[in-house]
């Protein structure tokens, strides 16, 4: 393989790949001016040419090959730019022959130390295992070493009452937190997943036919299934009075940009409202233990959470007692 190397051209600030073929000097712009940025793409870029497995393979250039190739193109890029920026720092210029399972441990305890939540941790090994699984499959590597692997926490059980929303709500009013305020109002309203929310546009906003389409185009279909929803009239009221001051494509957006992340502003507005153990997700977990408990079928709750009835069942049936109580009855009478 050849050697490649960074430089720099009188012509140009950014940093280009210099490498020699068949006697002749090639070059590849890398775009940048950052150095740091330089050497993860020299990285990357030595890893597509490498037509061999690289012995010396080291899990940054590995990290950084995934996600100039793959991770990007994901549905959800920004979980795993988020731990790229915590697994890079820690393993460094580790080989993945060194990447021992003590060392993937100690990494779990750094990340505790930072307090991050078993959940995140986990999230972070697995975009490391899938790297190594991915460069293993594209012959960059002879083989991925064993993962270490932690337990998925339970679903959380946690859903609001009717005095905490209202704490909630009144604790992100303002300006500065309308875009909060409108996430937060439309997950409890819809019950939609808070990655349908921040991708939903106004243009699948249709106040003619008074339906919410939270399908993205071109977006893979998976097990989180994305549906169309109807506008209720407390909805409607809602998204009229943001379509009013929109800026931007996206419905969730600060100063006509789109929002990718919403967990930290809304913990924030949480605690300050006296509300523990609260996360985005909370909200769909509030819709579907709201409606259960109004006596709306556990099937047409399912439904509006685009779940098949079985999961739905599962997580929810034990806050409708009065529906088991009524199957039991039926099933005794003569």
């Amino acid at each position: 393989m050849p050697d490649y190397s960074l430089i720099q051209l009188r012509s140009s600030p950014n940093w280009y790949i210099q490498w020699f073929e068949a006697g002749h000097s090639r070059r590849a712009s890398t775009r940048t001016r950052n150095r740091a940025e330089a050497e993860a793409i020299l990285a990357a870029f030595r890893l597509v040419q490498a037509e061999q497995p690289i012995a010396d393979l080291t899990v940054i250039g590995a990290l950084d090959w995934y996600w100039a190739t793959h991770g990007k193109g994901l549905m959800r890029p920004a979980q795993v730019d988020l731990a790229l920026r915590y697994l890079k720092p820690f393993f460094g210029a580790t080989p993945v022959s060194a990447l021992t399972i003590e060392k993937q441990e100690l990494y779990v305890t750094h990340r505790r130390q930072q307090g991050a939540g078993d959940e995140s941790i986990r999230r972070d090994l697995s975009v490391l295992s899938a790297a190594l699984r991915r460069a293993v499959k594209y012959k960059k590597l002879d083989r991925a070493p064993a993962m270490l692997t932690l337990q998925p926490a339970p679903p959380r059980e946690r859903w609001l009452t009717r005095q905490e929303v209202a704490r909630l709500l009144w604790q992100m009013r303002g300006r500065r937190h309308r875009h909060v305020l409108l996430f937060t109002r439309l997950a409890l309203y819809t019950g939609a997943r808070t990655g349908a929310i921040l991708d939903l546009t106004w243009d699948r906003v249709n106040f003619d036919t008074g339906l919410i389409d939270f399908r993205k185009p071109g977006r893979r279909v998976t097990r989180k299934r994305r549906g169309v929803k109807p506008m209720t009239r407390k909805i409607r009221r809602m998204l009229l009075h943001a379509k009013k001051h929109a800026r931007g494509a996206h419905v969730i957006s600060w100063a006509g940009e789109r929002i990718d992340r919403v967990a930290k502003a809304c913990i924030a507005h949480a605690e300050k409202a006296g509300i523990k153990g609260f996360s985005p997700h909370v909200l769909r977990h509030t819709f579907a233990s709201w409606a259960v408990q109004n006596r709306v079928s556990i099937y047409t709750v399912g439904k509006a959470l685009d779940q098949s009835v079985a999961s739905t069942t599962e997580r929810y049936a034990k806050l409708a007692p009065d529906d088991v109580l009524e199957a039991m009855e039926a099933s005794q009478r003569k």
